[in-house]
């Protein structure tokens, strides 16, 4: 009974999350290392980020719609901020930052087929398919499979209900939001 509309301004969190951790071991770390550390940075900021719209819909009924829209124009405006003043790569005037080292790109679907012999025409097409699959999966499995699924199914379909089957709904909601502000920030991966 959720609607995350904050997910914009989560995947901007999300790719800060994996800005920051390219900029800082991109130099120190092979890509088999950087994508785990990359994911995790994502899905940790794009979580922290829902947090706080998922805690006021929680604990004080803020309406949840409201505030992620809020979240994303904050969101859009400290990305502003971080990018022109604090990762700004030093000596320009454009708001971007240092190049990321080549061992935090993402592997091209026709590189990777070649890697087999396969010849395809180039496509922006690249590895974050795969992790859109693996992330489908899992989130099938986590609502279907699982007991905080069930716990985020009964809440959804009835919170009255829910608190008699000893199901915190506040707790629920968080949970909720958190994990979809992860998959939020699992966007700041490809981009």
């Amino acid at each position: 009974g959720l609607f995350n509309i904050g997910g914009e301004g989560q995947a901007y969190m999300g790719g800060l999350g994996v800005g920051i951790a390219c900029l800082a071991l991109d130099q120190h770390l092979p890509f088999a290392l950087m994508l785990p550390v990359s994911i995790l940075a994502a899905a940790l900021f794009g979580a922290a980020w829902a947090y706080i719209p998922a805690y006021l819909q929680a604990k004080r009924g803020s309406h949840i719609v409201i505030t992620t829209i809020m979240f994303n124009f904050i969101a859009s405006a400290l990305m502003t901020y971080l990018m022109v003043e604090v990762l700004i790569k030093p000596g320009q005037q454009s708001p971007e930052s240092r190049e990321f080292e080549a061992n935090t790109w993402l592997p091209f679907m026709h590189e990777m087929l070649q890697w087999i012999g396969i010849e395809v025409s180039r496509s922006p097409l690249n590895f974050s398919f795969f992790l859109a699959l693996i992330c489908s999966l899992c989130v099938w499995v986590f609502i279907w499979q699982t007991r905080w699924g069930y716990e985020i199914r009964t809440v959804g379909q009835n919170p009255t209900a829910a608190v008699y089957a000893g199901i915190s709904p506040a707790r629920t909601i968080m949970l909720t939001m958190c994990v979809s502000g992860a998959l939020a920030g699992f966007v700041g991966i490809n981009e």
